[in-house]
Order: C-alpha cells, then structure tokens, then sequence
C-alpha cells in the first residue's frame, strides 16, 4: 500500500563538526504533507533523493517499505 504526499521541505541533517562514520550516508529529513494536511518527517538518503529527482514540491508515493518515488 502507497501514500501519496507533496513533498514541503528536503533540509540536509546537520552533522556540526563531527565526520560521518565510513559507509554512512548524507541523510535529509524530509518533510511531507499528505492531502489532509498532515505532515511527517522521514530521514532519507541525499544521493538517493538526487538519483530519483524528487524535489520540494514533487508528488511522492511512500512504500510501506519506507521507500520514496515520484508519483
């Protein structure tokens, strides 16, 4: 089962001085809105977002898997 939501805000996670530990990747939170209103915050990988093209203000449909896509 998929969710639809619109994509608000993509914001990198402040990582402050301190390095990623090897094989971690760049998280964002992304903040979505479905079609009540409601919003969520799901941490998603930097490249990951980039490689699918999802942008503020794209349509998402979220997996129960927790994955994103364009919708």
């Amino acid at each position: 089962m998929e969710t639809t939501y619109r994509v608000l805000r993509i914001d990198e996670q402040m990582y402050g001085c301190e390095e990623l530990p090897a094989g971690q990747p760049v998280l964002c939170d992304v903040t979505l809105a479905d079609a009540a209103g409601n919003t969520h915050i799901l941490p998603y990988p930097d490249k990951e977002l980039t490689r699918l093209g999802i942008d503020e203000g794209d349509t998402v449909a979220l997996a129960a898997d927790g994955t994103l896509k364009k919708a």
